[in-house]
């Protein structure tokens, strides 16, 4: 007898067959079959399905949490009790149909996939028909495919397996659709382009005047917004691609710097409480940036070398880290909220902002009479729900001057989840770098501040990993904090480096790009980024449609500033710190806290003036 890989009770249904006709059936997965036997004890197999046979398999509506199996001959339909199970079938059963796996792969593509490069034609052979219609639709080039051809196959397959995860759910994201009519580019690039977010798969709940993610009732004419490219949408089936769960890590990664081998337990902060403001660090014990990896930097920033080129390494398989039914994520979302009634504690202002998953409020507390936001989510919206655990024990343990505090949380009738977070009436740095010319000294003023909340973040082992204007919010007198804890990672000793693909791709570092393991010094190369993009009105690349624009941060590495010469030497030394694109040579947040260009960094009340626009 072949070994059982997954076994257990699914309703199938036959195409053809009446859809109410879904009978409940032992199911049993071996190496080459799908077996339906009418109970656990039955030998006999009422159905059978080769694995050899299998063209496709994909979440579809018929039914709830149903996958849908297409073989050459017809196709059939199982429904599952709940995503997890769902996704637990999908990547069970896709690891196993070999003509599946001989058009896609959800990892190391270039080894599943036989795709090649013809020098000669200066065309790839092999290449699956939706990354050649991808491939088609981008701006990049034959010379960028001459010139990096595996950097274009590595961009490919990041790129897939990003569309699928901005699809999926996070803490402010509705249900993704599963239709399968899903197009794969835009019928209408222009268009697509001109009707952008910035974000990589952002959700119907898009930032507010106040930072916060939200639907905008009305728009702001003093706030133009800037757009970057759409992501054009991938086939629903690919879903099979992409691992429903949370961030995985690799399983034999180094040992981590020790400033980040520190764990902190949960639930040693004072969540009520604010916290003072950290004593100066000590002077950092890091080794000194290597001459040739800082001049490297510098020489790409000033535009004075050639692009540095670095081939990307395919990244091992992963495993799902969370094995939760949704019974036991409800069970633990009740044990880390308030049993209070938030309606006694908390009156209501106003709405700011509506979308399918929820709304947000500003509120008033009945108990100090200070202004709070209040997230309200409708948790029938939200698939994958253990990501809202994730996001509040991490805001629980995170509690610092430089980062958006969360107060509490109230669960109402098992169906309504409300967040309350600090109220940062200033809004986004989004919003300030689109309405002010800042000098150098606000500069080194922000980018200060948010050193200090990343130097927080990285001593308790988090990774914020979506370090970007529109996640640093800013208060009325100058205060500056990071916000949005949707895609942060926690490290442990054993799991010091992750290789999961977040974040939103034009502030992404070439590791991530390049489906590497990485670690904290990921949020340096955003902060760069930022800074960049406080210089330059926008970060590198947000003109280019997003495959270019990966393809760009996978060969060029640190990005070339559009007028060096009118920078000091001070700030251009800081973006080398942090836009080194050797890892080991990039700073830490406590190596920048000492570096000279944020000793120039001046008061909070000298940023108060970039929110007068807000009065206009």
């Amino acid at each position: 007898m072949t070994t059982v890989f997954k076994k257990g009770y699914l309703y199938v249904k036959e195409d053809g067959i009446r859809l109410w006709l879904w009978p409940k059936r032992w199911t049993l997965l071996r190496e080459a079959t799908i077996t339906f036997h009418r109970n656990e004890n039955t030998y006999q197999a009422n159905m059978v399905i080769f694995l050899k046979d299998v063209i496709g398999i994909s979440r579809c509506d018929v039914r709830q949490y149903c996958i849908e199996i297409k073989t050459k001959d017809k196709d059939y339909y199982v429904s599952c009790k709940g995503d997890e199970e769902l996704y637990s079938w999908l990547d069970a059963i896709y690891e196993r149909s070999p003509m599946i796996m001989d058009v896609s792969s959800p990892t190391d593509f270039q080894h599943k996939v036989h795709v090649g490069f013809d020098q000669l034609s200066g065309m790839f052979t092999g290449l699956p028909e939706q990354w050649a219609k991808l491939l088609q639709q981008s701006a990049i080039t034959k010379d960028d495919y001459t010139k990096n051809p595996q950097a274009v196959i590595d961009v490919l397959d990041f790129y897939t397996k990003n569309n699928e995860q901005s699809q999926g759910a996070s803490m402010y994201n509705p249900s993704a659709s599963m239709s399968k009519t899903a197009a794969l580019v835009p019928k209408n690039p222009v268009t697509a382009i001109k009707k952008a977010s910035r974000s990589w798969g952002t959700d119907d709940l898009t930032r507010s005047t106040n930072g916060y993610p939200l639907a905008p009732t009305t728009s702001s004419p003093h706030m133009p917004k800037r757009a970057s490219p759409r992501l054009p949408e991938l086939p629903q089936r690919m879903s099979v691609l992409f691992d429903h769960d949370q961030p995985k890590v690799l399983q034999n990664a180094a040992a981590p710097h020790n400033l980040y081998s520190q764990m902190s337990p949960a639930g040693m902060v004072q969540m009520h409480k604010a916290t003072a403001p950290p004593p100066p660090p000590p002077p950092p014990v890091a080794q000194p940036m290597p001459d040739k990896a800082k001049s490297d930097a510098l020489a790409a920033l000033t535009g004075k070398m050639n692009n540095m080129q670095v081939q990307a390494k395919p990244s091992p398989k992963e495993q799902r880290l969370s094995t939760m039914t949704e019974a036991q994520v409800m069970n633990k979302l009740r044990s880390i909220v308030s049993p209070k009634d938030p309606k006694v504690l908390y009156q209501k202002i106003k709405k700011v902002g509506q979308g399918a998953s929820g709304s947000v409020y500003v509120a008033r507390s009945l108990s100090t009479g200070k202004k709070v936001a209040i997230k309200q989510m409708d948790l029938s919206t939200q698939p994958r729900k253990e990501l809202l655990v994730t996001e509040i024990n991490v805001m629980k343990e995170s509690q610092h001057i430089n980062i958006v505090n969360y107060i509490e949380s109230f669960l109402i009738h098992s169906m309504e989840l409300w967040v309350v977070m600090e109220y940062m009436e200033g809004g986004a740095l989004t919003d300030v770098i689109d309405n002010n010319n800042i000098s150098e000294r606000q500069i080194a003023t922000i980018c200060f501040e948010v050193t200090k909340g990343l130097q927080h973040l990285h001593s308790q082992s988090i990774i914020h990993r979506d370090i970007k204007s529109d996640n640093i919010l800013m208060s009325i007198e100058g205060q500056v904090k990071i916000t949005d804890f949707g895609f942060c990672a926690k490290l442990s000793e054993s799991h010091s480096k992750r290789s999961t693909m977040v974040g939103t791709p034009y502030w992404m570092a070439p590791e991530v790009v390049k489906q590497k393991a990485y670690g904290p010094k990921v949020d340096i190369w955003s902060l760069g980024i930022m800074a960049i993009e406080m210089v330059e009105n926008e970060p590198p690349y947000l003109d280019e449609e997003p495959l270019k624009a990966l393809y760009l941060i996978a060969t060029n590495g640190t990005p070339t500033l559009k007028k060096p010469e009118v920078l000091s030497p001070e700030l251009k030394s800081f973006l080398a710190e942090c836009l080194c694109v050797d890892v080991s040579s990039r700073a830490n947040a406590t190596d920048l806290l000492h570096h000279e260009f944020l000793t120039k960094a001046g008061s909070l009340t000298e940023l108060s003036s970039l929110l007068r626009f807000r009065y206009k």
